[in-house]
């Protein structure tokens, strides 16, 4: 349960993914694009701040054709999926090679958007755009979508001890790389109007 006066911080990688400033009475963070840009902004910002949820909001490329283009979803579990090593053509996590705990490269979020479908995700530095790379991670990870910043995210919220949501609206398929297919304006504007309704219900919860 969230607590009944609920103190929100909306965290995007870009301005055109964010809320309009006036839209509610929530803080606002434009971290920057990529896992590092994100634990830098938002860690610095928990520093600086106490907040009962953290809300990401962003697109995503999905590899379920069952999503279609602007659909927007809630990413229950999400990944870091790129550290670790190398073996002769296969890839092996950092977590299977007893690196680290699969508890600090895999995250799963508690709290549920009742309005929204759900998704798993994988977050990359390179998204993927080529039929052998896509059939690999599909192979390993079986995701529905992949973003640049979720589970860098979950893994800030989860050292501040801050509940988190992830929201993304779809703008493409992953697939060999063919911008013609995307529609980043339909998934904004869809981003958007999901993102108001979800923080319009906390406010009516509150």
């Amino acid at each position: 349960m969230l607590p009944s006066s609920t103190k929100v911080l909306l965290v995007s990688a870009t301005e055109m993914e964010m809320l309009p400033a006036e839209s509610l009475n929530v803080d606002q963070l434009v971290a920057g694009i990529g896992m590092v840009a994100t634990t830098h902004a938002l860690t610095k910002t928990l520093m600086n701040g106490n907040y009962d949820l953290v809300v990401n909001m962003g697109i995503a490329g999905s590899f379920q054709n069952k999503f279609e283009i602007g659909s927007v979803l809630q990413v229950l579990s999400d990944r870091i999926v790129e550290l670790g090593a190398e073996d002769n053509g296969s890839f092996i996590p950092a977590d299977k090679m007893k690196l680290m705990k699969t508890e600090d490269v895999l995250f799963e979020t508690e709290v549920r958007v009742q309005s929204l479908e759900v998704a798993n995700g994988i977050t990359v530095n390179r998204v993927h755009g080529s039929a052998d790379s896509i059939r690999k991670i599909v192979a390993q990870f079986n995701p529905d979508v992949e973003s640049m910043e979720g589970a860098a995210l979950a893994y800030v919220c989860k050292q501040f001890g801050v509940p988190w949501v992830q929201i993304r609206a779809i703008s493409n398929r992953v697939e060999p790389r063919n911008r013609d297919a995307w529609n980043i304006p339909l998934a904004i504007k869809n981003l958007h109007a999901a993102v108001l309704s979800y923080l319009e219900t906390l406010q009516h919860e509150a």
